[in-house]
């Protein structure tokens, strides 16, 4: 049944939707303010939990690289992300690389009526869930689309594209003669780099102040070769040409940055990517509606069919990284949901759910959990490493929830749990953590917080009892003044001021020294000047006594933004480039001269002459790995496994090192071409709590064992000193 039209069946009076899950209307109640979640929150958040989860939102986010190139500039990289859950977005909505996954192809400003950024429901069942409205081009407010799935919103006063006090970036339109129509758009980000977009809200190029810059190659639907025919008209050609039928108007068929190189992109008949090609040719191949997304070559399970997720990639080397979505028994724990209808034999009523990740080496390496909502509720790598579980209590009519995260540690035979609770507060449509009543990792040892009205963080306090505290410019959002130690005799202080128009420090005073910067016209550092003071704490700021004479040290650059020349005491060096921006030599203070040249397609150096003549040479794999450094007749040769995990390691006297590890990535072993061996036992958490080193016979030489608390801190050593 299309979804639209059952939609339409529901009635138009906002009391039912229809769920396709239960292919039935569902009776709503609206959510009144605030909104839980605004979609400028999807993409990575601070803290997050797992691999990773937002505990505020319940969204999963999964970030993956599919190439970086070495390459100066903007890099001719693929990066997708995934978000996943109630705040995700249309479920309807997909992008080049399927369902909820987005990409820098992604980027795009689009019009619509409504100024909210979401609407919120809660359904008979308890189910809360947001809707975007859809692009309609009246304009009442634009909507800018990033890589990493956030959707900053801006809404329409007069000429100007006003958005949330939060939101650092800037959007900006160029109009019609009827001062209302927009015939193109500028996206400034807080970085300074500026997107530009045409009338139809498709990004044209991206230019740093510095000088780099990419520009993005559309298919007009008259032919697949660009050279013949493509959009814009004055857009660089791409070199490849797609066989077969032609491509949708519209869709990015290449990109090419300032250097001339170019990153390439083949599409299925559905619109979405399906190969990707670098600008060494090496082409990244992608598949949708797979087995991993229950979707049987034999085509039983039609909703799964066509769910539009991404479930493989295949890397130069043949290496395949599949994704698991809905699997039933990690949908409410294998259980029914109430009323749910499920999509198919081994999955549930969540299409998209992204359940696991099956890596190159053909390990199940990542799996999640989800609630009937919606939500993730556990994360974890292979054998239980590093798991974590969520529970949601909802939120209350004042926009704060409570999240309970527990965090499986110890070891495998005798785990433990540590449980913590996230309060969160909704500001700006955006879930604020405010408080943790326990210590986490990767939280910065984070107990409670405060915020300004534009979300800035005003108030910091540590489970030592430490406080911080900072103010900011709030028309930009920039930090002048940080208290470390507030209230203590040991309290140092750190003011900054700001260039006017870029986002970037002209003084900075903190205790005993007072930092200056000055910039060019696009943003580059032509002097750092120090200045030592009297001021032990920070406190006099700007007004502190100096103490001695200043140090400066002054910078030049190309017109490609790269440095050429760093003058001051201690240093003077001198750069030199070649035409595609890679690093050729480099020349210190008494004339000694580096070398760098035999650079690949993809930036990385394939030979460095040291000031003696002593030449180094680099070889890599398909995917960028080091393969073997050579100097003279000495070659030391590197392998890897199918996720770039080093393996071995020879060295020119033949002697080779092997390197093993478990499915969750982890290093449980290194032995050496004689026989000698250490193997690791590491707990949950990563710590290594057993060391075992053995000579070639197989004696044991060495033991050590460690004992760690539940917050991973080392309580005890036994069989060594360390």
């Amino acid at each position: 049944m299309d979804v639209y039209f059952a939609a339409a069946a529901c009635g138009t009076d906002g009391r039912y939707i229809y769920a396709p899950e239960k292919y039935a209307c569902e009776y709503i109640a609206p959510v009144g303010e605030p909104v839980p979640s605004a979609p400028k929150g999807n993409g990575p958040t601070c803290p997050m939990c797992g691999n990773p989860i937002a505990p505020g939102t319940g969204n999963k986010v999964q970030i993956e690289a599919d190439f970086v190139p070495a390459n100066p500039g903007f890099k001719l990289e693929l990066i997708r992300t995934y978000n996943g859950g109630q705040f995700s977005g249309d479920v309807h909505a997909k992008g080049v690389f399927g369902s909820h996954w987005t990409s820098a192809l992604d980027r795009k400003v689009w019009l619509r009526n409504s100024t909210k950024p979401m609407a919120c429901y809660t359904r008979s069942e308890g189910i809360t869930f947001c809707t975007f409205p859809h692009p309609d081009g009246s304009g009442q407010s634009a909507v800018v689309t990033r890589p990493d799935g956030k959707l900053h919103i801006f809404n329409r006063s007069g000429s100007q594209w006003i958005s949330d006090d939060d939101v650092n970036e800037r959007l900006s339109a160029q109009y019609a003669a009827d001062g209302v129509t927009p015939t193109s758009w500028n996206y400034t980000t807080a970085s300074q780099d500026v997107e530009k977009y045409d009338a139809n809200g498709r990004l044209l190029s991206i230019a740093s102040a510095t000088g780099a810059w990419q520009r993005y190659t559309y298919s007009t639907g008259a032919s697949n070769d660009t050279s013949v025919s493509r959009s814009p008209e004055d857009a660089p050609a791409c070199s490849n040409v797609q066989a077969g039928p032609e491509i949708a108007a519209g869709l990015p068929v290449c990109v090419t940055d300032n250097w001339g190189r170019q990153m390439q992109f083949e599409y299925d008949e559905k619109q979405r990517v399906a190969k990707a090609i670098d600008a060494a040719g090496q082409a990244y191949l992608y598949e949708y509606d797979g087995v991993t997304g229950d979707c049987p070559t034999n085509n039983k399970n039609p909703e799964m069919c066509r769910a539009g997720n991404l479930t493989a990639v295949t890397y130069p080397g043949s290496q395949k990284r599949k994704y698991h979505y809905n699997e039933w028994n990690l949908i409410n724990g294998g259980t029914p949901c109430n009323n749910a209808v499920s999509f198919g034999p081994n999955s549930r009523h969540l299409p998209n759910a992204l359940t696991g990740i099956t890596d190159e080496n053909g390990a199940r390496y990542a799996t999640w959990n989800w609630n009937c909502y919606n939500q993730a509720t556990s994360s974890e790598h292979a054998g239980g490493v590093e798991k974590v579980s969520l529970s949601y209590t909802g939120h209350a009519p004042d926009g704060t929830s409570t999240t309970t995260v527990t965090s499986y540690v110890g070891t495998a035979a005798v785990p433990q749990t540590v449980t913590r609770n996230y309060h969160y507060r909704i500001a700006l449509g955006v879930a604020l953590s405010d408080a943790i009543d326990q210590p986490c990792e990767g939280c910065d040892g984070l107990r409670e917080r405060t915020f300004d009205a534009n979300n800035n963080a005003t108030s910091t306090k540590d489970w030592q009892g430490n406080k911080k505290v900072f103010s900011y410019d709030l028309t930009r959002n920039m930090e002048t003044s940080r208290v470390e130690g507030y209230g203590t005799p040991l309290a140092r202080t750190i003011s900054t001021e700001w260039h006017p128009t870029m986002r970037l420090r002209t003084k900075v005073a903190e205790p005993l020294r007072i930092t200056s910067y000055t910039y060019d016209a696009n943003g580059n550092l032509l002097s750092e000047s120090v200045q030592a003071t009297t001021d032990a704490s920070g406190a006099s700021g700007f007004s502190a006594t100096p103490s001695g004479t200043s140090k400066t040290w002054n910078f030049t650059y190309n017109d490609a933004g790269q440095l050429l020349t760093k003058k001051g005491p201690g240093v003077d060096i001198t750069l030199a480039y070649d035409n595609q921006g890679n690093l050729e030599t480099v020349t210190n203070a008494a004339g000694h001269v580096t070398r760098y040249g035999n650079y690949d397609v993809n930036g990385r150096v394939g030979q460095i002459t040291d000031p003696n003549g002593m030449v180094t040479s680099f070889a890599y794999g398909p995917r960028g790995w080091l393969d073997s450094v050579s100097s003279g007749s000495e070659i030391t040769s590197y392998t890897h496994d199918a996720v770039g995990n080093l393996k071995t390691v020879t060295t020119p006297d033949g002697t080779t090192t092997t390197y093993s590890y478990d499915d969750a990535h982890r290093l449980t072993a290194i032995a050496d071409s004689l026989g000698n061996k250490i193997t690791y036992t590491l707990d949950l958490s990563g710590n290594r709590v057993g060391e075992d080193s053995k000579d070639a016979g197989g004696q044991l030489t060495r033991r050590i064992s460690r004992v760690f608390d539940t917050f991973s801190r080392l309580k005890q050593v036994t069989g060594a000193v360390q």
